[in-house]
């Protein structure tokens, strides 16, 4: 039986490390997915992996003091945590009750209906937009909405970042798992063969004695 608790990972973090470029977060994630991939074959394998293997970088704030690339990642994060913190916070959500559905009732995590969901609802904030003269209309409800259109796009490019792209059916609109097809008789006699009913000898059947040919007597 699958382990629930397996989302795909080793799957995942092959293709994570193989696209994660400098990006260290990509790498940090990376490696959480080995680590999590490990745990799960200590609880159910003999032989353990390396534990030497389970570490780590550092959270993104404890290594930008010395990482140039680092420091790139921090501006870049401090930016959308200004721009869309309700978006983002939104969008962590969604992604949290999308994985949680997998693979149960969804067989992939649902990017293009996510990224076309924010197009849906950010084209209409720019076509509509016009700037009136009072501080709330001109800033703060184009703010709102933003936050609204920014939910679905975070929760599709958290599913880019953690690999779901590598799960067949992640580009497609809705990849739901297929329901599994009812038995059907014919089914079940070619799968057990066919029901034998003579019952078993009473007494093992042996083969004859071979007697060589019979003389005749004179």
């Amino acid at each position: 039986m699958a382990d629930p608790s397996d989302k795909f990972d080793e799957v995942r973090r092959a293709w994570v490390a193989r696209h994660q470029g400098w990006s260290l977060i990509q790498r940090r994630r990376a490696e959480q997915l080995g680590r999590r991939v490990r745990a799960r074959q200590r609880s159910t394998v003999a032989a353990l992996p390396d534990p030497h293997d389970d570490t780590s970088l550092p959270p993104l704030i404890l290594r930008a003091a010395k990482s140039p690339t680092s420091q790139v990642e921090l501006v870049v994060v401090a930016i959308l945590a200004v721009c869309i913190p309700l978006g983002w916070l939104a969008g962590v959500a969604i992604k949290s009750v999308l994985v949680n559905l997998i693979p149960q009732t969804l067989r992939a995590f649902p990017i293009a209906a996510l990224l076309w969901s924010g197009v849906a609802l950010g084209a209409p904030i720019l076509a509509l937009y016009d700037p009136a003269p009072t501080f709330g209309q001109m800033v703060v409800v184009p703010w709102l909405c933003v936050q609204l259109a920014a939910a679905p796009v975070v929760a599709g490019v958290y599913g880019i970042a953690e690999g779901w792209l590598a799960i067949p059916g992640s580009d497609q609109w809705w990849p739901l798992t297929p329901a599994e097809p009812a038995l059907s008789p014919e089914d079940a006699a070619e799968i057990l063969g066919p029901y034998e009913i003579t019952g078993p000898p009473v007494v093992e059947p042996r083969p004859l004695p071979d007697h060589g040919e019979r003389m005749p007597r004179w």
